[in-house]
């Protein structure tokens, strides 16, 4: 029996399933955006969900702005492959190790007077949910991965001119994560820890508007460690569960995105984005104990990744817009640090969206994405006892994952 940390209300608004950006990053912060792969969203500001890309785009509203919205993630996520050594020699397939999951936003824009704008936002950048199946072969590589994320925000934004904005915010996040692993084909606790926290980040952004038809926008969101403290486990073949108390220090990566928006035509407009991500400082997972020896995780050591969007916005008539857009989401995971417990391959967005205007106020928007993830070879090697290479087990086969996000927002202008 595992300890299980109090559960946080404020976390369990954001339940992540498999992560949809690169690593356990999630794009997945307006349904608007969606339904164009997030292509341009730094630069577009076409409701106020704008404030989870770009603080500065907030002074393109002169009223008060309302967006919120929901995403449904159905991934479908699979392992293929065996464990082999002196003291494992199994089948290791685990099929939809994964769930569904809801991803919900919230965002308001208040402008002050003609130069100020005032943003509060609610999101999530980050998520996981892995877990295997019970007396699974491989259990002792990882047998749980979760992660859930929500970022409360607030940002100022500043009209400098007519054609140069900028702004910053800062946001509180707080975060719920569990890691584990078990003894192979058995349900026995070799290593778990569960915990939350709290930290703070802070992002800025610029937004340039060329002329009425064009504007870029460029934003960084800073890096940052969430310390998640809570409970822990070291287990014994025998069955024999050390308990102690303990953190664990997960890092969340900088991020920036370079976006422009051009409008061709009254009625077509095409954008684009282009997104990197620091995971080169995700280098390891280790929790650090508060009676026994440090608990050593994994070892990541992953590299910087970039993402490539490209879409178009059609409007078909007053009421009716069309959306869509393609991407391709590069994965910061080397291929000789591949592992089962976070699958992470190279993906393609494709993205379908339309908004409906019910009156000058009032807009509905929905996105349908799919993610076509690649299917990739996975070989990782542990040692079951520490320190003695003839227990060495080894698991050889393949990770691969792909998706379905459906998602709806309602906008409001006041």
């Amino acid at each position: 029996m595992h300890s299980i940390i109090r559960p946080s209300a404020i976390a369990l608004l954001v339940i992540s399933g498999h992560a949809h950006a690169a690593g356990f990053q999630l794009a997945e912060q307006s349904a608007t955006g969606l339904g164009r792969a997030f292509a341009g969203e730094a630069a577009i500001a076409d409701n106020a969900s704008v404030l989870s890309r770009n603080v500065a785009a907030m002074t393109r509203f002169d009223k008060v702005a309302l967006s919120g919205g929901a995403i449904h993630v159905s991934p479908d996520v699979n392992i293929e492959g065996q464990t082999s050594g002196l003291l494992t020699h199994a089948d290791a397939t685990a099929h939809d190790i994964a769930a569904d999951a809801w991803v919900p936003n919230a965002y308001l824009i208040i402008p002050l007077n003609e130069q100020w704008r005032l943003g509060f936002s609610a999101t999530s950048y980050y998520g996981l949910g892995v877990k295997m199946p019970d007396n699974y072969s491989a259990g002792h590589f990882g047998n749980v991965s979760d992660i859930k994320t929500i970022d409360l925000g607030t940002a100022l934004a500043y009209r400098i001119n007519e054609m140069w904005s900028v702004g910053g915010g800062i946001s509180a996040i707080q975060g719920e994560g569990e890691v584990g692993g078990t003894f192979p084909s058995r349900n026995l606790i070799a290593k778990h820890l569960q915990g939350d926290g709290w930290t703070w980040g802070w992002n800025v952004g610029t937004l340039l508007e060329l002329s009425r038809q064009t504007r870029i926008g460029l934003s960084y969101r800073h890096d940052l460690n969430l310390k998640l403290s809570g409970d822990a486990i070291i287990g014994t073949p025998s069955g024999r569960e050390l308990k102690d108390t303990g953190s664990l220090n997960l890092p969340l990566p900088a991020t920036a995105e370079l976006a422009a928006f051009h409008q061709l035509t009254d009625n077509l407009a095409i954008h684009g984005s282009l997104n990197w991500t620091n995971w080169s400082k995700f280098v390891q997972l280790e929790a650090e104990l508060d009676t026994l020896p440090s608990m050593h995780i994994k070892d990541e050591h992953w590299e910087d990744s970039w993402r490539y969007a490209i879409g178009m916005t059609y409007q078909l008539t007053p009421q009716w817009q069309l959306r869509s857009g393609v991407a391709y989401d590069a994965s910061p995971v080397p291929a000789d640090r591949r592992t089962i417990s976070i699958p992470d391959a190279d993906r393609l967005w494709y993205s379908l969206g339309m908004g409906y205007q019910f009156s000058p106020n009032l807009t509905l928007d929905l996105g349908l994405a799919m993610i076509d993830g690649k299917k990739v070879d996975v070989t990782e090697k542990m040692e079951l006892q520490p320190g003695n290479p003839i227990t060495t087990s080894t698991f050889q086969g393949t990770s691969e994952g792909n998706a379905w996000l459906a998602g709806a927002q309602m906008s409001y202008l006041f």
